[in-house]
């Protein structure tokens, strides 16, 4: 973890979305080597996914909180995001959906995960959502584990393509958000984050 101490959470604007796209590529870039093919990581370019991260921001403000992105920031640098949105229609018995979450690797493991985490769901929770669903690549150990220590319960494994590439996802669930709440409240964090 990096020796900076102070960390914020606040909602994204669209002037984040190089940043939000900057993290993104370096987290897939570090996070899924020998899960994705080599070839496919070294492509990315944060301009892509610029594009992306722009175009869900500006979309935001009529979305309302059913749709929320945050970013973690210390020193004025994004040094990582979370989105979650309320679902259309329940999936595995989920209301809402935590959609990205992403730390530089330096700040892995620092307890800032878990916070955005909390925010997303917070923010849902505040529009009528009791429950809480998240994809991951299967063969993300790392992963897997943050949302098993947040008390998220494996609910499907399932073939997905992406960009062409065919993978595994597991999905994992909270039917009650309060037990992914004090989840989080119980276990230290290393990091000042407010």
């Amino acid at each position: 973890m990096s020796s900076i101490k102070e960390v914020s959470l606040r909602r994204a604007t669209v002037a984040d979305a190089e940043a939000i796209a900057a993290v993104r590529v370096e987290a897939w870039q570090t996070t899924y080597r020998d899960m994705i093919p080599d070839t496919y990581l070294d492509q990315m370019r944060v301009e892509d996914s610029f594009l992306h991260w722009k175009q869900i921001l500006q979309a935001l403000p009529a979305a309302g909180d059913r749709v929320c992105v945050y970013v973690a920031e210390s020193e004025g640098h994004i040094i990582g995001f979370a989105s979650g949105m309320l679902l259309p229609e329940a999936k595995f018995g989920m209301q809402a959906e935590l959609t990205a979450i992403y730390l530089r690797p330096a700040w892995q493991r620092s307890g800032i995960g878990r916070r955005m985490v909390q925010k997303v769901a917070r923010t849902l929770q505040a529009q009528g959502a009791e429950s809480l669903l998240v994809w991951v690549i299967s063969g993300n150990a790392i992963a897997r584990n943050f949302y098993e220590e947040l008390g998220g319960v494996l609910l499907h494994e399932q073939a997905f393509s992406w960009d062409g590439m065919d993978l595994k996802e597991v999905g994992y669930g909270w039917r009650d958000l309060s037990v992914l709440m004090a989840s989080v409240n119980a276990m230290p964090t290393s990091s000042s984050v407010h």
